[in-house]
């Protein structure tokens, strides 16, 4: 998703100045890890094509073309996310002399998943819970699990392939072993 899709859409839904802009697309998009700049250009792109238009107080507004093109974008098909992972890639190509390293690398994104399924169950015990009642409470929950889902499925799948590769590794030593005996 790029930031000028999901800034128009903030735009849209509230005019607001970049400041507040920013933090709401940290709130609503944590995980896309979208930066301050990410706004800033974002909304320059947006005015020079027409999208959205500076108001007073340094605000921004959809204009009705940037509403159409928003809807445009929210209507059309979604396709499915390529797997272009580095890691993945990294254990698709690697040899039966790599396994320590893979290990090692698993292990690594294992911890960094499980940091951040950590990070986001405290992060959701402090911030007051959203209103499932309400729109944007409902949009919330969804968007806060779904996070939490990807990052706790991202670190099973991790476990898993770390165990294999380990298991991987015991049985080429044993092989490698009878080898040299025979």
């Amino acid at each position: 998703m790029s930031a000028k899709i999901a800034v128009l859409g903030l735009v849209i839904e509230e005019p607001s100045p970049a400041h507040r802009l920013t933090a709401k697309l940290r709130q609503r998009l944590s995980s896309a890890e979208f930066v301050d700049s990410n706004v800033y250009s974002a909304l320059a792109r947006l005015e020079r094509e027409g999208l959205v238009r500076a108001r007073e107080e340094s605000s921004y507004e959809a204009t009705e073309e940037g509403v159409r093109h928003f809807e445009q974008w929210l209507f059309a098909s979604s396709s499915a996310p390529p797997l272009r992972d580095e890691l993945h890639m990294k254990i698709a190509l690697c040899q039966p002399q790599n396994l320590p390293r893979m290990i090692e690398l698993v292990y690594g994104q294992e911890l960094v998943c499980l940091g951040r399924v950590q990070e986001l169950k405290k992060s959701f015990e402090r911030i007051r819970p959203p209103d499932p009642s309400r729109w944007s409470g409902l949009v919330m929950v969804m968007v806060r699990d779904a996070e939490l889902a990807f990052w706790e499925s991202r670190l099973g799948w991790l476990q898993g392939v770390r165990e294999s590769l380990e298991n991987m590794g015991a049985g080429f030593q044993d092989a490698s072993r009878r080898q040299r005996e025979a």
